[in-house]
């Protein structure tokens, strides 16, 4: 069966390959970002779970469930407080440093769909909000 046009897989983005070179370039970037560089203490370790995230994230081998399980992103991510503006930081450098490895916008778009729909359900602080379910400082 064929896939549609505008969907996304690993073949896509360059093969497993592919998309270690561009999580690789967005921890190049990750440092310079005040809002992000906190949040990565360990970035080698990050950048290998995301890397691994991704291929099975894109369709490819489930290389993250295999080494670490059912991948709970918000729920792994919690002792971070991430909102907006961390939201659209993350958001910044991961198409930056896609459109560092390609000019396919058709490509970007839809890779920018799909991992927005994930960092929205991210986002575990409001500011706007003082109850108990968000981490408020």
């Amino acid at each position: 069966m064929e896939q549609p046009k505008d969907r996304v897989d690993v073949d896509a983005l360059g093969g497993v390959e592919g998309i270690h070179r561009w999580v690789a370039r967005f921890y190049d970037k990750v440092a310079g970002e005040p809002v992000l560089a906190p949040m990565f203490t360990d970035l080698e370790r990050a950048r290998d779970k995301q890397q691994a995230y991704f291929v099975e994230f894109f369709g490819g081998p489930k290389l993250y469930s295999a080494q670490y399980g059912k991948p709970f992103l918000r729920y792994l991510h919690r002792q971070f407080k991430i909102g907006v503006p961390e939201r659209d930081a993350w958001m910044k450098l991961v198409v930056e440093a896609l459109r560092d490895q390609t000019d396919d916008e058709r490509l970007i778009a839809e890779v920018q769909r799909r991992l927005g729909d994930m960092a929205d359900k991210m986002i575990n602080h409001h500011s706007e909000k003082r109850d108990a379910y968000y981490f408020n400082a």
